[in-house]
């Protein structure tokens, strides 16, 4: 029988007295989850009527705050979920440039034995994660289920107390390693093909979270499903549904199958996309409603989390966030499916947040990343972010602050006005991405990532000097193993700008018809980010 998620049992409700010394905090974090595509918020399909995930919508997002320019720093996964579990930009938990990178995404070692996937040396994360810094410094007790990094630990890290962790795995039969969860033994749990992805990271999740309250101690949940990634699994339970009011296509925007004269201008792996025929065009309207399919699952767990913390007495005194590892492209720039590229459908994500302080229906339009997530998480918990992370809390955008908040939140919410916080912020986020490779999509003639596509970029916001701006350099890679290459970004070959107010699908390329002085500037700000470590980090 299918693992289905599962409500509780009697148990007596745990209060937590408002005003008490720290908040628990649930995060949940999906994988592909686009959100210029309609699949999740502010939500955009059918003019913001439709959405796979209602009862999110209603939980999270109509009851609290909704981010409205939240980007990722690395649009594919491990690097992306690396800087948000270290507060660091991809630059700082790379591995360094002058030695072989490891592109794999599965069963890379560096040079100097430790774990690496996308680039990303695991050791410089996995021992500096916001889970320890929760532990060490503010008792917190947490727990991991579902996705934490590509090539996954088979062992609970440090600042994780109980570990139902993979790299992604299979929405069927899927398989975690396990260290301290209640009624399985310490090392794999191999579902049969009747288990289904979310639900069992859910069931986990839930009875860890019923015994977390039962402490003394506050807790972190960080719960991760698969979906929306490949190969777009739904539910048994959800295979044929279809709400008649949804879309019955992908979306179409302007830069749908744009002919080859109209990517010109964009870098070898966009310029030399195939045009999409009716056969690729098939393909991706069938994922795009299988994602939206295994979205449902997804919004199932979260209120299931709900009526949990409804039933033990501590919703109102638990902080949850809702985001993405990054976005989607589904036909967009004729690339039919996947990520890892500079542009908006991939690197903007949903960020929606609800808690204590937390005005319900509002909007957050400060430009913020998953490299603030971490910095934001201790923030709540009172605890001062390690000298080492890059990222900034958001809290003071998203609290109000009151006598009623937990103690821990007062402390992290700091001295400083929302208005003095807003002036300090930075007004454009950055973009770094290092060629992983990946084969072609929905036929022949898209392929997503070749060795052209390693670029950095700054997306700049309305009020900046640049306006409402997007700029990238792209480099090959220069080593001779294909994909193997060490970039350093000091020989750049292509330049993109886009006026984002003129053009928000990205499809002008404006580079050539900058003044001299503005290539220069655009170029400095974008490698001072690039060179940027921690406090020299905007």
């Amino acid at each position: 029988m299918m693992i289905a998620l599962v409500g509780g049992v009697a148990l007596a409700a745990v209060a937590v007295a408002a005003g008490s010394s720290h908040p628990n905090i649930v995060f949940f974090l999906t994988d592909d989850q686009d959100q210029i595509l309609g699949g999740s918020f502010p939500l955009t399909a059918n003019n913001g009527q439709s959405t796979p995930m209602p009862k999110t919508k209603a939980l999270i997002a109509d009851q609290g705050a909704t981010a409205t320019s939240f980007y990722i720093h690395t649009p594919i996964c491990c690097p992306s979920r690396s800087e948000t579990l270290s507060g660091r930009y991809l630059h700082n938990v790379k591995q360094p440039v002058e030695k072989m990178q490891c592109s794999a995404g599965y069963n890379g070692k560096t040079d100097w034995g430790t774990t690496c996937c996308m680039h990303v040396d695991e050791g410089l994360v996995n021992n500096a994660t916001f889970a320890k810094y929760l532990k060490e410094n503010a008792g917190y007790t947490v727990g991991m289920f579902g996705k934490y990094l590509n090539e996954c630990p088979d062992v609970a890290q440090p600042g994780f107390d109980a570990w139902f962790a993979n790299g992604g795995g299979t929405y069927f039969a899927p398989s975690f390693a396990v260290q301290s969860i209640d009624g399985m033994p310490d090392g794999t749990f191999n579902g049969n093909k009747s288990v289904y992805s979310t639900s069992i990271i859910g069931n986990v999740s839930l009875a860890w979270i019923r015994k977390a309250a039962a402490g003394s101690a506050p807790f972190m949940a960080y719960i991760g499903p698969k979906a929306a990634h490949d190969p777009f699994q739904p539910a048994p339970w959800y295979a044929n549904y279809w709400d008649p009011s949804w879309p019955s296509t992908a979306p179409r925007p302007p830069s749908w199958n744009i002919s080859f004269e109209a990517r010109a201008k964009h870098h070898p792996t966009v310029a030399n996309q195939y045009m999409l025929d009716d056969k690729a065009a098939s393909c991706i309207d069938s994922a795009f409603q299988n994602r939206w399919r295994t979205l449902m699952s997804v919004d199932d767990l979260i209120d299931a989390v709900f009526r949990l913390t409804d039933e033990l007495g501590i919703t109102e005194e638990t902080y949850f966030l809702y985001s993405s590892d990054h976005g989607f492209q589904m036909g967009e720039l004729n690339l039919p499916q996947d990520k890892r590229n500079v542009y908006e459908f991939d690197t903007k994500i949903h960020m929606i947040v609800r808690g204590p302080g937390i005005k319900p229906g509002s909007q957050l339009s400060f430009p913020g990343t998953n490299v603030d997530l971490g910095p934001t998480f201790l923030a709540m918990a009172g605890v001062t972010k390690p000298s080492d992370m890059d990222g900034k809390s958001f809290l003071p955008f998203v609290v109000q602050k009151s006598e009623d908040l937990p103690q821990s939140v007062l402390i992290g919410l700091g001295d400083a006005s929302p208005a003095e916080v807003a002036f300090s912020w930075r007004d454009t986020v950055f973009v770094e991405h290092y060629r992983v490779g990946a084969g072609s999509y929905c036929g022949d003639g898209h392929h997503i990532d070749g060795m052209d596509n390693n670029f950095i970029a700054i997306r700049t916001m309305p009020n900046s000097k640049y306006g409402n701006f997007l700029y990238a350099e792209f480099q090959w890679a220069n080593g001779t193993n294909y994909g193997e290459g060490n970039v350093d970004f000091k020989s750049p070959f292509i330049f993109e700008a886009y006026d984002m107010d003129a053009d928000p699908w990205q499809m002008n390329n404006l580079y050539d018809s900058l003044n001299a002085s503005m290539k220069a500037s655009l170029h400095a700000d974008v490698h001072a980010w690039l060179d940027c470590k921690a406090a020299t980090c905007p």
